[in-house]
Formats: C-alpha cells, structure tokens, sequence
C-alpha cells in the first residue's frame, strides 16, 4: 500500500518531467496540454475541471512517449512504469491531479529543470549512467541500492535521472526490475 503523500510525490514528479516536457518548455514531445494555449482550449472544452483534464492528457502524453521508448519491456522500471503489476498507476489513480503541484511557467532549460528537482526533492540523489540505449532510453543504476518497497526513492531517482536529456532531445531513464 502507497500512502497518500507518496502517491502525491509520484504524481507531482510525473508532472513534473511532463510539463519539462511540453512545446513552450524543454520540446521533448509535440504537448500543449499545460501551456497557456493549451490551457485556453482546454477551459473551452472541459468547463468543470480544466486544470485536471490537462494534467491528465499531460501524463498519458507522457506515458504514450515512454510506452513508444520500451515498447513490450515491462521488466524496465521508468517513472510511468513502476511496476510490473500495475498496483502503483491503480493507487494513484484515487489522487485528484488539481491537488498536486506543477510549474505554471515554462522549464525552458535543464538548469531550470535541476532547480525544480531541488526545490521539490531535495539533493540530487545518485546514480551511475550504465549506457544510452535505442529510442534514447538511458539506463541508470541506483546509487544506493534501494528495495523495492523504497519506491519513493527509485522515483525521485528516475525524475533526477532526466537531467540527462537536453532541450529537443530527452532521455527515457529507466533501471533494471527491483526483484
């Protein structure tokens, strides 16, 4: 069981790297779901929650490029695969997205990306780059081997682990199945 301030954090790092992500931000993937613009037809489509149905296409855009990267490899933990069961995307989906943060404003650079982290993680956590792999995926190895229950840990290790990509370029970090 994932309490509900992990789901959080998982959900806000997820967001995160998503908003890095979009067309106004670091380019990564063709998204405008929580730019201005994309802000201004969601408010015309969805008139109850805006806010919410832009955070969720932000998150299953974000899912479809890391899905487009692994393809079938669900022995692969990444920040929007976190386990093979799929027992943590069904807790988090009991977390309303509006109560989660997200910057507003665009992450225009990794520095600014790294400033981010710090502020909603804290320090860095370490890692070793194994080797960049095909579709950009990178594979990382923990710095400190966590458990699998550790998954707070292995989250923010994979959102840090995202300083890796470049701005039009990102990186899919990703670790080996914790057994």
């Amino acid at each position: 069981m994932i309490d509900v301030p992990d789901r959080k954090l998982i959900l806000n790092l997820q967001l995160l790297i998503a908003r890095a992500a979009q067309k106004d931000s670091l380019k990564w993937w063709e998204d405008d779901s929580l730019t201005p613009s994309g802000k201004y037809l969601l408010e015309r489509l969805f008139i109850v929650d805006a806010d919410e149905a832009g955070r969720k296409l932000a998150i299953e855009a974000a899912k479809v490029r890391f899905q487009a990267a692994f393809g079938n490899e669900n022995n692969l933990l990444h920040l929007f695969h976190l386990d093979q069961e799929g027992e943590v995307e069904h807790s988090l989906q009991g977390i309303s997205l509006s109560s989660v943060s997200v910057p507003s404003e665009p992450i225009q650079t990794i520095e600014n990306l790294r400033h981010v982290l710090v502020e909603q993680v804290g320090s860095p956590l370490k890692y070793q780059v194994i080797g960049e792999r095909s579709n950009n995926r990178l594979e990382i190895k923990m710095g400190d081997a966590p458990s699998k229950s550790d998954l707070t840990h292995i989250v923010k290790t994979l959102a840090w682990a995202a300083l890796e990509s470049e701005p039009g370029k990102p990186v899919f970090p990703y670790i080996q199945q914790i057994l």
